[in-house]
């Protein structure tokens, strides 16, 4: 009996003793402490499954593309030639064709890829990526910062910022790390995009390497890294300036149809803001939904005026957990076969530009398509990049149900 009191004694004065001091937190992030985090901060409340969020199994009618050769390709872009461009973790560019155009074609809704890879981007991870007017690719990389690839993918690789500009009015000179997502102005090129937070990104011991990014999204949430920011790269002054900062993991990025704002992803707390870009709110930042039912990843601007959210995973139970730290400190430390699963499914929502949501699409326990990470809408389909999978996807719009009401306008 005195024995399993003294075991017990001792628990309690390590989570005492990890409760009160300042621990570091491991590779990569052996730099950073875990934080104290205020309760009411954590994601323990989203919205239940319900009314429009009510499960369904629409997302099951989806197609897997390139299974087993593309490798958790986070996003997925369309040259202006109309290929598709893929980037997977390893820092491999591929390209593939509409099938119909390749002779002896069989299945003309798919898409004929190209090998071996047409480009590397060198070590990192790229994660959100599009291209610009002129015809060059984007690159969001989690280890380099944003990135140019030259038309033509085996063009001149440029980084275009890592760092806010020394002159800027707010956070001047400082480095910009775990660049996550980013969109593009039509209007004038201005590149807008997330740095999620200031943890940043460390190479896995898994063979081959690669560098682990949802490894360093789980030491920011272990350790309460409420650092990310929402920034805009201008390629005619070549400036970078920060816009929002104090998000817990900034995330996707999509400016609305008519450019009045930009939306960020805050995926740590369940919730998307606007940042207003012009009319009498330029400048000032609000909330634009909350509570939702799954951890927001990227965003993209849909063919109606809608903006796109995917849903990477289900919130679990573990964010109740999150408010004691020295859980935090022990879970940061957790070998990665020890760590808690993330359920596995496929969600994407459809919010109006007032936030108001619209329609949600799920493969409930992700089935066909699961951990979908970006969505670009493209000719009548939505095509899914993902956080794990050894594919890409798309989706009919065809399949799923007419919206009820038009797009509410943004003002």
């Amino acid at each position: 009996m005195w024995r399993q009191a003294l075991v017990m004694g001792l628990i309690s004065g390590v989570i005492m003793w990890l409760n009160h001091v300042d621990t570091p937190l491991p590779y990569p992030a052996h730099h950073h402490l875990v934080r104290d985090v205020d309760p009411s901060l954590l994601p323990t409340n989203p919205s239940p499954l319900e009314g429009v969020y009510a499960p369904n199994e629409l997302l099951r009618k989806g197609h897997r593309l390139f299974e087993g050769v593309i490798q958790a390709s986070e996003h997925v872009a369309f040259s202006p030639g109309g290929n598709m461009t893929l980037l997977d973790k390893f820092g491999y560019m591929y390209e593939a064709e509409p099938a119909a155009s390749v002779p002896g074609a069989v299945f003309p809704e798919e898409w004929a890829l190209d090998l071996p890879a047409a480009a590397y981007i060198g070590p990192g991870r790229p994660l959100g990526f599009h291209y610009d007017g002129e015809g060059n690719l984007i690159i969001a990389d989690a280890l380099k910062g944003l990135l140019r690839l030259e038309r033509g993918g085996s063009g001149r690789l440029e980084i275009l910022s890592n760092r806010v500009s020394p002159d800027a009015a707010v956070a001047a000179g400082s480095p910009v790390n775990y660049v996550n997502a980013m969109d593009i102005s039509e209007e004038d090129g201005t590149i807008y995009f997330s740095s999620s937070q200031d943890i940043p990104v460390g190479l896995s011991l898994e063979k081959p390497a690669f560098y682990d990014t949802f490894r360093s999204y789980l030491l920011g949430l272990y350790g309460g890294s409420i650092s990310g920011r929402l920034l805009k790269y201008d390629p005619a002054t070549r400036r970078t300036e920060q816009l929002v900062s104090g998000l817990w993991f900034a995330n996707g990025v999509a400016l609305s149809a008519d450019e009045s704002f930009v939306a960020v992803a805050e995926t740590s707390r369940l919730r998307v803001h606007r940042h207003w870009l012009k009319g009498p709110r330029a400048g000032t930042t609000e909330l634009l939904i909350d509570r939702l039912p799954g951890f927001p990843d990227g965003l993209a601007t849909a063919s109606d005026g809608n903006l796109w959210v995917a849903l990477v995973a289900p919130v679990n139970a573990l964010p109740k957990l999150l408010r004691f730290k020295a859980l935090r400190v022990l879970l940061a430390y957790l070998p990665p076969w020890l760590r808690p699963p993330i359920p596995s499914w496929g969600a994407v929502l459809k919010i109006s530009p007032d936030g108001k949501p619209l329609q949600l699409l799920m493969d409930p326990d992700g089935f066909k398509i699961a951990f979908v990470s970006a969505v670009t809408e493209r000719n009548g389909k939505l095509y899914f990049g993902n956080v794990k999978q050894n594919y890409v996807s798309y989706f009919d719009l065809a399949d799923a149900p007419p919206l009820e009401a038009p797009a509410a306008r943004s003002s």
